[in-house]
């Protein structure tokens, strides 16, 4: 048996049900990875702490915004699909949540296409572990909202492109070769957690709505910078929080018209 035909639907041994109280907040919740969001929108923001995850690296507070008539979870998850899927898992149970918002930065592959827009991803390639156990094995991952997050950027009128993504776990390992090899399959854009986070919410029958903007260059034979670590990239960074809140308003008013059409039969 090969090390990727690591998909097992046999019982698992230990879950969040052994570590947590199961609990029921919010449908839906946004996760950045940045920590100055984090910071920018606690600040800004009125806010509660619900729960919190527990890691070895310390706890991971999950807080509601108050102020609207239905409560949008968030938290800033760790960065990497293994990391953020464990806590993502955690997180659902804690809080109920089974719509995710997931934004932050990546490596652009096209720099034409990319540049000043927002990156969705359409399939993403699964050169990662964590999918592997989630789903069967396989190259790409469909990223299953890719066209209704389109369709609902095209009504609120944020700029973006979609197209294919590379997810790896290794950026130190982002080769040349790897990088020609991604390009000429369509991936305009590389990071870190997409295919594992739907591997997981296909798994799980949840739904996720991620998107980038592009921070750094490896589409030519030398990497760029360009905004990465930089104010420009905190503003990217809060923009895009800003650009979640809004998809998070719009999906709680589209799952509110079915709640109330379902009780209308």
């Amino acid at each position: 048996m090969s090390i990727t035909d690591s998909f097992d639907e046999s019982r698992p041994l230990i879950g969040p049900d052994d570590l947590y109280t199961k609990g029921n907040i919010s449908d839906i919740c946004i996760a950045t990875f940045s920590c100055e969001v984090l910071q920018d929108v606690l600040k800004r923001y009125d806010h509660r702490e619900e729960v919190c995850a527990f890691t070895a690296n310390g706890k991971i507070p999950v807080y509601s915004l108050l102020g609207g008539e239905h409560k949008i979870l968030f938290y800033m998850s760790p960065i990497g699909a293994a990391c953020a899927g464990c806590i993502m898992e955690e997180v659902s149970y804690l809080t109920g949540a089974t719509n995710f918002i997931v934004f932050g930065s990546c490596g652009s592959l096209d720099h034409s296409m990319t540049d000043g827009k927002l990156i969705i991803p359409t399939e993403s390639y699964r050169d990662e572990g964590f999918s592997y156990h989630y789903q069967k094995a396989g190259d790409y991952m469909e990223i299953t909202n890719s066209k209704k997050i389109s369709e609902l950027f095209d009504k609120l009128s944020v700029p973006h492109v979609c197209g294919r993504s590379w997810t790896t776990d290794a950026i130190y390992r982002e080769t040349e070769a790897n990088a020609a090899r991604r390009k000429a399959d369509g991936c305009i854009a590389v990071e870190m957690e997409s295919a594992g986070l739907q591997a997981l919410c296909t798994f799980k029958r949840w739904e996720l709505y991620p998107f980038f903007f592009a921070s750094d260059l490896v589409d030519g034979e030398v990497w760029q910078n360009i905004s990465l670590g930089t104010a420009e990239e905190r503003r990217h960074q809060i923009n895009c929080f800003e650009t979640a809140l809004r998809l998070a308003e719009v999906l709680i008013k589209e799952n509110t018209r079915g709640d109330q059409a379902d009780s209308g039969k």
